[in-house]
């Protein structure tokens, strides 16, 4: 029999949980390590529609990407994510920074799905081993390359110095601008991130560098998949089911 402990220890393995940034709230969020695991659900966010998915899947253990619980909470209302997870008997680990650290998470399956090659760490240690940079085969302006990632990830790029010609690439899913800096410090050409707000496109015209913003959510859930092939290859007998969770949509 598989249990949640099981799992999370399998989760433990490939993307640590003592390597999560100080402010994250990564974990067994939900349950208990003994339950009993025979179906796992796998999201980018815990919102009431995944949890609502999860239970008519009839998962015992929901695995998302951004913690359920992030601030303390004063009240656990009827009508909430994790009520409604209680209720259900529904376990819940979400794994964040530590799979945007891990080696084969986020940014490893960012990198690899936008075809850079030579992918390596920004840094070896610290928040800049979070970011991943590589080279693309041939030089491209930042307004094809820009094509491509809109296209690969199904969202709507923005981004800085679209007629600059680039080839050494960084990218980080999720909320990635503060490392904009160092990025253009190392002398790459262009930085692909899921949020930057408009004075990160002005700072990075200035510091020479191709700012792409991606989307948050369009950066990050195609990772989840392949944690949960992951996981599948662990434990094959477990039934799986993935969650789309997009709060958004894109019109014209």
């Amino acid at each position: 029999m598989v249990t949640v402990s099981d799992v999370f220890d399998f989760i433990n393995q490939i993307a640590p949980f003592e390597t999560q940034e100080s402010w994250d709230n990564s974990g067994l969020l939900i349950g208990s390590r003994t339950s009993a695991v025979r179906k796992i659900a796998v999201c980018l966010d815990v919102t009431n529609d995944t949890v609502s998915k999860a239970h008519d899947f009839k998962a015992d253990l929901l695995v998302s990407h951004h913690p359920v619980i992030w601030d303390p909470l004063k009240s656990v209302l009827s009508d909430s994510p994790v009520f409604r997870a209680i209720q259900n008997g529904m376990s819940i680990v979400s794994a964040h920074t530590n799979w945007d650290f891990a080696d084969g998470g986020v940014n490893d399956v960012l990198a690899a799905l936008l075809g850079l090659s030579d992918v390596h760490r920004l840094r070896e240690e610290g928040d800049l081993s979070m970011p991943r940079v590589g080279e693309l085969k041939v030089p491209v302006p930042a307004n094809e390359f820009a094509e491509v990632v809109a296209e690969t990830l199904d969202t709507v790029v923005r981004l800085s110095s679209p007629d600059k010609m680039i080839k050494k690439v960084a990218v980080c899913g999720g909320s990635g601008a503060s490392f904009m800096r160092d990025i253009a410090a190392d002398g790459i050409d262009a930085y692909i991130t899921g949020d930057a707000k408009h004075n990160d496109f002005l700072d990075a015209a200035e510091l020479g560098l191709s700012l792409f913003a991606a989307g948050h959510y369009e950066t990050e859930t195609v990772s989840m998949p392949v944690l949960m092939s992951l996981l599948k290859k662990e434990f094959p007998d477990i039934e799986y089911a993935y969650l789309e969770s997009s709060p958004c949509c894109f019109i014209g």
